[in-house]
């Protein structure tokens, strides 16, 4: 019973967990600069200032780093998702000609 228990808290807290979060950022330089040059600054402040975690907010030290490199901080869009327990698959909702549905994959 306990063994029931404890693996039905588990799953709902991945389920609770489970979002993929993207930060937007927009470019304050005078001249345009690709979504290639955004991966590249993105990934230095990573190494600067560590990760920008899912379900956590953008850390100040992270938008700063990300400032410095030309990049402004808009907002967060936060995706849901959770794994089905039948398939092991990662789902999300979405919609098929406007009725509401669910989407699973593995990716």
């Amino acid at each position: 019973m306990k063994r029931t228990i404890l693996a039905g808290m588990m799953l709902l807290g991945g389920v609770l967990a489970a979002q993929a979060d993207t930060s937007i950022y927009h470019n304050t330089r005078k001249q345009p600069r690709s979504d290639a040059e955004l991966q590249v600054d993105t990934q230095y402040c990573t190494q600067r200032v560590g990760p920008d975690r899912n379900g956590v907010p953008t850390s100040a030290s992270f938008k700063r780093c990300m400032a410095s490199r030309g990049w402004r901080f808009d907002h967060t869009n936060v995706e849901h998702t959770w794994i089905d327990p039948d398939t092991g698959l990662t789902c999300r909702n979405s919609t098929f000609f406007g009725i509401p549905a669910s989407e699973c994959s593995n990716f």
